[in-house]
């Protein structure tokens, strides 16, 4: 099996990716006060001066906790939740607001193929990623429609100080979910940089009963990138780069008929990404910088369904079950921000365009001239002034302009202040509006099959938001502090609902037992909060910790009094790090503790009246413990600890509906296939020419 062909090389070759970028023992948990950014920026800045509030997760990091993949890296965040899907995959939340409205990016550019209007954050490979860098609250004037609630822009690693570079990672986990990773990069001259990575991911399934179906599919993925990178002048590059991802799940059904015959109904799903980019940046002279961003992105998604039968242990294709859909998308994004120096003005100009197309047999576009073909295109105008009255406080304004082929689009202003007391508090402030408008799924992609039922509304209206962000943080030597509220009111929110066939077209169904579900605006949603977060650093001890108490607004509480408009849920996270330096040893533990979440629904009881139920989803804690020890020089790497300590793997529903649009079973929520241990280890290699020296000239 290929597994075991990897755990040799794994045996004598025990490298890693990441260690080229992990630092010495000395300073392992030092604070990096130079913690440059690029997000929403003007052009790379330091984290302290940046308007906006924006939160840095390293590979180092990455590599501390034992992930592979975004969607384990966010599940300890505090102000961001994870549900999972056994079809779709793994989705979030960020304050509170679903991710169809958090931007997800790489190196700037979107991520595509949202399935039930989410991307599957499992699907989303760390491998090559240098830093995550997360934005909270609306950035619509820079990113345009889905970055409501937020931008999660993952920077991919893209220089390096050796002429070569070579290393592989692998990682096994207890539940069979085994990784292997590669990586090489090699200079040609002072300008050219030419890097590659790729690997392979497979989770066998699982499940604690000895049925044939299992809760947790089985499913492989195969991923890999090549760069190249041309160095124009001292600060400014051009750099082309290709991503691959392909994945397959499989969906087992149960055995009928295991007395006579036996057979069963068995689904396959196969993801294949397919994304180029050629991007420019660097300072135009001393006084302007310059960004530009030209990128295709291919998503196809297929889906097999087989009747096999056990007894002649054979199978075959079941007609009409098949499907394949194609997404595709083009952007170009360039700005120009300048950098004058004694001034205490500057501005930042930018164009952004935006392209989708979509074909499949589940598209439904009825303004489309070609069957089973929609398209959508979104194109921006944007610009933002920054003043500086005074040393002290950065005053910033911003404006988008759109035209979207199927929506009116708003203008969408935004206004941030930020103030530095001193040189450890600083206040940042902030009121934005976003906008969102419904993608080609929620619009015209029908999704039924055995645990979906889930069709397009073409009379979705967009959504817009506006939110207000305050925060003040507080550092000091050691110590860190910060505290931030933030409020978010969406109106034409788009929401899955239940629903009902009338003659003039579907509603949403009062009574809730129609299992059918497409996509309606709500006429309004908002979210709440308050958010404090702690830290404490010396050379050997990390302390971190985050409380959240999120308010969600209750949309059923407009039409019945005794619902109270929100519901409250109070969460927090912890990390407690420990750094041996003489043996290059450290342990790290993680938890994350998730309150119950209320939520209220409509129904018609006996009598024939409207009254309303609750639905709590029960609450639950995560606890993951690693230790860390490098040799060699920090070329040498292993880690290996325990995640999901306390063996969480699913959280009960109670007063939950009869069904849903993702599984039959409502009386519980799947959160992780239960406690495992994992053990990565790895070696990174690193080479010069060694130049040969020219004898001194003789003195006689």
């Amino acid at each position: 099996m290929i597994k075991f062909r990897f755990s040799i090389l794994l045996l004598f070759g025990l490298v890693s990716r990441f260690m080229a970028q992990s630092p010495d023992s000395s300073s392992l948990w030092a604070i990096d006060l130079e913690d440059v950014v690029v997000t929403a920026q003007y052009a790379p800045t330091d984290s302290r001066s940046a308007v906006h509030d924006i939160r840095t997760i390293k590979a180092s990091e990455m590599v501390k906790r034992g992930v592979t993949n975004l969607e384990q890296l966010l599940k300890q965040d505090v102000n961001i939740r994870i549900n999972q899907d056994m079809i779709l995959g793994s989705s979030m939340s960020l304050l509170g607001i679903d991710g169809q409205n958090v931007k997800i990016m790489i190196d700037g550019v979107p991520v595509i193929g949202r399935q039930d209007g989410n991307i599957d954050l499992s699907q989303i490979n760390l491998q090559n990623i240098e830093r995550v860098e997360i934005v909270e609250g609306p950035l619509a004037v820079s990113y345009g429609t889905d970055a409501l609630a937020g931008v999660i822009n993952l920077i991919s690693k893209k220089s390096q100080l050796s002429k070569y570079e070579f290393g592989v990672q692998n990682q096994f986990e207890e539940r069979g979910e085994n990784s292997y990773t590669a990586q090489a990069g090699t200079r040609f001259g002072k300008r050219l940089l030419l890097r590659m990575n790729g690997g392979y991911e497979h989770f066998d399934g699982y499940s604690e009963d000895t049925l044939r179906s299992v809760l947790w599919n089985p499913k492989e993925q195969w991923f890999g990138e090549a760069s190249l990178r041309y160095q124009l002048g001292e600060s400014h590059h051009l750099r082309y780069a290709f991503g691959y991802f392909d994945e397959e799940v499989v969906n087992l059904g149960e055995m009928r008929r295991p007395q006579f015959k036996p057979y069963a109904f068995d689904d396959q799903y196969e993801t294949r990404r397919l994304n180029h980019s050629l991007t420019q940046e660097g300072e135009m002279g001393e006084k302007y910088y310059l960004q530009s961003t030209l990128a295709y992105n291919h998503y196809r998604r297929y889906k097999h369904s087989f009747r096999t039968d056990f007894e002649t242990n054979s199978r075959e294709v079941v007609l009409g079950q098949q499907d394949t859909s194609l997404f595709q998308g083009v952007t170009f994004r360039t700005t120009i921000a300048s950098r004058f120096k004694h001034s205490p003005l500057n501005f930042q100009l930018g164009l952004d365009l935006r392209y989708d197309h979509a074909t499949g047999q589940r598209i439904q576009d009825s303004l489309s001239k070609t069957d089973h073909t929609s398209r959508i295109g979104d194109y921006a105008l944007f610009a933002s002034l920054r003043y500086i009255p005074v040393k002290k406080l950065t005053l910033e304004g911003g404006l988008r302009y759109a035209w979207n082929t199927r929506y009116d689009a708003p203008f969408i202003p935004s206004i941030h202040l930020k103030y530095d007391f001193d040189q450890q508090y600083t206040i940042r402030a902030s009121y934005s509006r976003g906008f969102r408008s419904p993608d080609l799924k929620e619009l015209f992609f029908n999704f039924i099959d055995i645990n979906h039922f889930i069709v397009g509304n073409p009379d979705l209206q967009a959504e817009k938001s506006d939110n207000l962000q305050a925060s003040l943080s507080f550092r000091k030597k050691k110590f860190e502090a910060s505290l931030k509220g933030f409020y978010n009111h969406i109106t034409d929110k788009i929401e899955l609902f239940e629903f009902m066939n009338t003659p003039t077209g579907i509603i949403p169904a009062v009574d809730t037992s129609t299992l059918q579900y497409s996509y309606f605006n709500q006429a309004i949603y908002k979210t709440k909060g308050i958010t404090l977060r702690l830290g404490y650093q010396t050379k050997n001890l990390k302390l971190q910790a985050g409380f959240s108490l999120m308010g969600y607004f209750n949309p059923e509480s407009e039409a019945f009094t005794n619902v109270n408009d929100f519901s409250y849920a109070l969460e927090w996270n912890n990390e407690i790090s420990y750094l041996i330096p003489s043996y290059a040893l450290s342990f790290s533990l993680f938890s994350r503790k998730t309150d119950r979440r209320f939520t209220y629904f409509p129904e018609v009881n006996d009598a024939g009246d409207l009254i309303v139920k609750q639905r709590i989803q029960g609450g639950y804690s995560l606890i993951d413990f690693t230790i860390n020890k490098s040799f060699w020089k920090q070329r040498l790497h292993f880690t290996a600890g325990i995640k999901n300590l306390l063996n969480v793997q699913q959280v009960e529903i109670k007063g939950s509906l009869s069904g849903s649009a993702h599984n039959s079973n409502m009386g519980t929520s799947p959160i992780s296939a239960g406690r495992n241990l994992f053990l990565g280890v790895g070696y990174i290699f690193e080479a010069n020419h060694k130049n040969k020296k020219k004898k001194a000239p003789s003195t006689k």
